[in-house]
């Protein structure tokens, strides 16, 4: 249910108002009827629908993300676009796989000498498992101090005293951090301790705490191995296993061992415990699919070239009780996305070229689903004009947790990040100058460090010219306080109608952006290689510049990974 509108918004919402109001009145008469076609009531309906706890963050691989990818292809197929997906569906199905455990056979188990046993069920077992495992062996007790972590110390693990000299060969070593409050520190420790294990052979590692454990014990869902190596070495990632509170109480009484024992200085004990660790896993496909639709351009000769308009339907999902709904991040690009899209349908006239819109999975994982998407495009890349790309359009920026420091979200009410734009194709950029006379936002280009964190980065990499649309960052990124009622749903409203003039334009013009061969020759440096679009002719360069093929003799020659 929409909150009532209090004074001071209404005040506000007119003030916002004005601005999209007198920049679509200066629209071209080509497109001004769909800029009139979405409203702010239709962007809060949208946005609130994928934020909601019923989709739950989102998350690729989670009911909730097919939910998404459900509602939006719904969303296309009422705008009567053509479905070019799998199976004449609005999906590219991107494989994902889900480690399910099988509770029923899985537990940790010790046993002494007397006979007596302690049975783990997975209910008890915190952690994550990507692969089955069956391991015994006599149990060593490992007890490690935290180590102080400098806070400038990011990338080498923390040395543990004494670990080198550890015999834990064919044994189930249990490892006790003692308790502090510095969760960096722990982690690090972990991460050490799991180094420093690695090639002396354990049968398995399990942790300990003396606080309860949050159960049960989850497998893992990620990218198959075919799609990323980066993603599908995080899902061979080493067994994460967790015991704690009483069953560490009752651990211990089963080996004699006083609790004093986790305090002392002693780094490895022995104790009189046998262990077998049974973990059973269950593969299944998840659900991770890029949702794509097409509006067929109206030339016959421009139709088969493409203006791509894309966002990123996927987020965090749910991690254990906490939800993150994901609203900025990326539900107002997403909502951008639905609000372009409905535009140019609702539009008199269509433009020359095709239009087609993309919602990706797999961002929050590294890109995965527009990499599987460039990797696998449903049209040849040369044929794609430019991608536009809207990730976070629905807030102020603001001092935040990876810097801005001293940034108010009130001095920002009418910035945007416009990113990419000069790193490839200067006319892109001149058209986007072009449209934000008629726009009116302040364009800043301060934020090229993001370039590499959003879906245009993989269509950058194939030599297609990209711009990237960015509010910036904020104190709710990727927090659970990241919903729907903390949005500005008319400047996300106002940048979608900039992206949607923009697209028009790329669409209608009768020539494309080309690459700029110096630009991409920096951009790729020793890779080298052809772009996916055209490049600037000869005629057109300054006598200095080098033709882009005379790349260095060693520089790598990628294959041909285009349409499949």
């Amino acid at each position: 249910m929409r909150a009532a509108t209090s004074p001071c918004r209404s005040f506000a919402l007119c003030t916002l108002l004005t601005l999209p109001l007198l920049a679509q009145e200066r629209l071209p008469d080509d497109r001004r009827q769909g800029a009139e076609a979405v409203t702010v009531e239709m962007c809060e309906q949208w946005l609130g629908t994928l934020a909601s706890p019923e989709f739950e963050g989102r998350g690729t691989g989670q009911p909730g993300y097919r939910m998404a990818a459900d509602y939006v292809a719904e969303r296309f197929r009422e705008l009567g676009l053509e479905a070019r997906g799998d199976d004449a569906t609005y999906f590219q199905h991107v494989p994902w796989s889900d480690s399910k455990i099988d509770e029923g056979k899985t537990c940790v188990e010790f046993r002494s000498p007397r006979g007596d046993s302690l049975r783990i069920p997975a209910q008890r077992l915190g952690g994550t498992a990507s692969s089955a495992l069956a391991a015994s062996g006599p149990v060593l007790l490992l007890v490690a101090a935290l180590p102080t972590v400098a806070p400038t110390e990011t990338a080498n693990a923390p040395t543990i005293p004494g670990l080198a000299d550890v015999d834990a060969t064919g044994k189930v070593v249990v490892v006790y951090l003692r308790s502090g409050e510095d969760r960096r520190a722990a982690a690090m420790a972990r991460f050490a301790i799991l180094q420093g294990l690695q090639g002396k052979k354990p049968a398995a590692v399990l942790f300990a705490q003396r606080d309860d454990v949050r159960g049960p014990l989850r497998g893992r869902q990620g990218a198959q191995r075919r799609t990323n190596p980066a993603a599908a070495g995080i899902a061979r990632a080493p067994l994460d296993v967790t015991l704690g509170g009483a069953d560490l109480t009752a651990l211990l009484q089963l080996a004699g061992q006083d609790a004093a024992v986790l305090d002392g200085l002693v780094l490895a004990t022995p104790i009189p415990l046998e262990a077998q660790l049974t973990v059973a896993i269950e593969e299944a496909a998840a659900p991770a699919m890029n949702v794509f639709a097409v509006l067929p351009g109206s030339d016959p000769q421009l139709r088969d070239q493409y203006v791509v308009v894309g966002s990123h339907l996927d987020h965090l999902g749910k991690r254990g009780d906490r939800l993150f709904p994901g609203a900025d991040d990326d539900g107002s690009g997403t909502t951008g996305v639905l609000a372009v899209a409905t535009m140019l349908v609702k539009n008199g006239g269509r433009p020359a070229r095709s239009i087609l819109f993309v919602c990706f999975s797999g961002e929050e994982r590294g890109l995965i689903g527009s990499g599987w998407f460039a990797d696998h495009c449903p049209v040849p890349l040369s044929s794609i004009v430019a991608e536009l790309q809207m990730d976070m359009i629905g807030r102020d920026e603001e001092e935040n947790a990876e810097g801005n420091k001293d940034e108010k979200a009130e001095d920002n009410r009418n910035s945007l990040h416009l990113v990419g734009t000069q790193k490839l194709a200067p006319e892109l950029h001149a058209i986007c100058l072009a449209a934000n006379a008629r726009a009116g936002f302040d364009l800043e280009y301060d934020e090229e460090r993001m370039f590499g964190r959003s879906d245009h980065a993989n269509f950058a990499q194939k030599g297609v010219p990209v711009a990237f649309f960015f509010t910036g960052l904020h104190r709710d990124y990727h927090q659970p306080s990241d919903t729907p009622d903390k949005i500005h749903y008319e400047k996300l409203l106002r940048v979608a109608r900039y992206v949607y003039d923009i697209a028009f334009t790329l669409a209608q013009q009768p020539g494309r952006p080309q690459i700029d061969p110096g630009l991409w020759r920096t951009y790729r440096g020793k890779r080298g290689g052809e772009p996916a679009a055209p490049m600037k002719p000869a005629s057109e360069r300054p006598a200095s510049e080098k033709p882009v093929s005379e790349t260095p003799a060693d520089a790598p020659q990628p294959a041909d990974r285009g349409s499949r």
